[in-house]
């Protein structure tokens, strides 16, 4: 994965080994219990020991408030996280986004895995 990331550094302040170090700083796993208050969708963040808060109106931006509120917590800089979001995020699956999307389901919750790196090819 690394590799291909490679292709797209924006600008001399990105290094490919703090790159990586960034990227398994972010938890293994996460998982959120979400629920509806009026016209918000509000979740609780477990990651680990650490445990934090979100919100947004729609799925879409929860989701984008999700993986926002991990790289800040994990104080990933901007010009990375701009990077992995290219392609390592937290996404709910399909049926996961119904579920934030249909405004008749009051809570669930979703739970992710990081996803495994991809072997460098010899």
């Amino acid at each position: 994965m690394f590799n291909t990331i490679k292709h797209f550094f924006t600008g001399p302040n990105v290094e490919p080994e703090a790159l990586k170090a960034y990227f398994y700083r972010l938890p293994d796993k996460i998982s959120i219990n979400w629920f509806r208050d009026g016209d918000f969708i509000i979740g609780k963040i477990k990651a680990g020991d650490a445990e934090f808060m979100t919100q947004a109106k729609s799925a879409d931006e929860f989701v984008e408030m999700i993986n926002d509120t991990l790289f800040t917590v994990y104080e990933i800089p901007r010009e990375y996280s701009d990077l992995l979001l290219r392609y390592k995020r937290f996404e709910p699956n399909p049926n996961q986004f119904n579920e934030l999307e249909d405004a008749s389901i009051k809570k669930s919750s979703i739970s992710f895995a990081k996803q495994k790196l991809e072997p460098n090819p010899a």
